[in-house]
């Protein structure tokens, strides 16, 4: 069978040739041939100045045809691979891992085992860490992908490399080891759930122990009908940056959000732009897009749209600041109660709201915490900007729901016209008004 790959000759004195796995060979140019052979290579006629590579079982070399010299071994899930080999590797269709103590990167080909990613990460985490890079096309994983900590997962790009996820029941990168993981980096792909009718699990789950100094670029979520980001009680990520995360198609009405941080800790996690545009097609439920319980966490852009109701839900001591939010849903089954609702005493900063399309109750709703028996406190709220006539609110833009805290009060840049009070328990002056200067209520 002829190979219709693409090689280039390589530069003097060197050797730059990927060797695809279960592949025949033959001549591709003047110079050198590539074919299979039997173990002793005596099929070879030598020519004044030709090279050959060979391969028998698990072998490669390089010869004349009279003397040989191996290069190394293919096995029948990872092959040595070098150089610019690696690109067209990844090109058509293999995972390659590179790490510390491997002396060549190692192709995994995803059409030989349900766990390509997985394998490629235990070579990794094997070798004294590294990365696992993944190739151009979908590639199938049953799941949960297992991080270990120096690892890092990267991709050529959301609409390039996409990651599918087969196990309906399966997380997709799962953060659950026994020592916790750290310093893991994914990048450039596209994580998709099995998406249907059913439930799934967690895009991103963090379950046990602590995840620290996690670098995530630019990820597409596309097809969860859960979460697409968990943190779960009694786990504390920490020091992680996000980049760019953009979910798609993703019903998570059921759940308290598509970014759910259920733990009471866990300092410094930023991130930078979140675009969410959720579906109600599973559950028949807006999707709360960002829902705290505790830690800190910092977005400076949560953007979103489809069936997104809550934007932010803020509840016990959680600490959240949020640069601008804007909210553009275009197929929520009901009006939420708020865009942005912060209950109980933690530190919220929101810079603005802006609102282009759906209805909504209130902007802001101020209330109070069941999970911790607390009223608002410390709360600042930045200016509510309307745009266009697809966007509706139907109270005010902020309902006190509980008492404010007067030795804790929050702020809002805005009139004290735009303050409903609905609770019956009198003015604590733990909400002020700056819009003339501090009314209290």
């Amino acid at each position: 069978m002829t190979d219709n790959h693409q090689y280039e000759t390589p530069p003097a004195g060197t050797l730059d040739w990927h060797l695809p796995l279960n592949r025949n060979f033959e001549r591709i140019d003047t110079d050198v041939e590539i074919r299979d052979t039997d173990a002793n290579r005596s099929n070879y006629t030598a020519k004044s100045g030709a090279k050959f590579l060979a391969t028998d079982t698990g072998n490669v070399y390089i010869g004349d045809g009279g003397s040989w010299a191996q290069l190394g071994t293919i096995g029948t899930d990872a092959a040595a691979v070098e150089g610019s080999g690696i690109t067209s590797l990844l090109l058509d269709g293999y995972v390659v891992a590179l790490a510390r103590n491997l002396s060549a990167p190692q192709s995994i080909d995803p059409a030989g085992t349900d766990t390509p990613i997985q394998d490629a990460l235990d070579l990794v985490a094997a070798n004294g860490g590294g990365e696992v890079r993944l190739p151009a096309g979908v590639v199938e994983e049953t799941g949960p992908i297992r991080p270990y900590e120096e690892t890092q997962i990267i991709g050529l790009g959301v609409e390039i490399t996409k990651i599918s996820i087969t196990d309906r029941d399966a997380d997709g990168i799962l953060f659950d080891r026994e020592s916790g993981v750290s310093r893991v980096a994914l990048d450039g792909f596209a994580l998709n759930g099995p998406a249907g009718t059913g439930p799934t699990g967690v895009a991103i789950h963090h379950t046990n122990r602590d995840t620290q100094d996690l670098k995530v670029g630019r990820l597409l979520l596309w097809g969860w009908n859960n979460s697409v980001y968990r943190v779960d009680e009694g786990v504390g990520p920490f020091q992680c940056r996000h980049d760019q995360l953009t979910i798609y198609e993703c019903d998570a009405g059921d759940q308290d959000g598509l970014f759910e941080f259920r733990s009471w800790y866990g300092p410094a996690n930023w991130f930078g732009t979140i675009a969410a545009y959720p579906s109600a097609n599973v559950s028949g439920q807006n999707t709360t897009v960002f829902f705290s319980r505790g830690g800190t966490q910092t977005v400076d852009y949560l953007t979103m749209g489809g069936s997104a109701g809550v934007a932010v839900d803020q509840t016990w001591d959680s600490v959240v600041e949020f640069g601008h939010v804007h909210w553009e849903p275009t197929t929520n089954p009901s009006n939420p109660s708020a865009i942005v609702r912060l209950r109980g005493h933690g530190t919220a900063l929101v810079g603005a709201v802006k609102h282009v399309t759906g209805t909504a109750d209130y902007v802001y709703e101020l209330g109070y915490d069941d999970y911790n028996g607390r009223g608002p406190a410390r709360k600042v709220l930045g200016p509510y900007i309307e745009l266009g006539a697809d966007a509706d609110i139907a109270s005010n833009v902020i309902n006190l729901s509980a008492p404010g805290d007067p030795s804790n009060p929050s702020l809002y840049q805005g009139s004290p016209n735009d303050v409903t009070v609905t609770h019956n328990d009198g003015n604590t002056g733990g909400l002020r008004a700056l819009g003339t200067a501090g009314t209290g209520f």
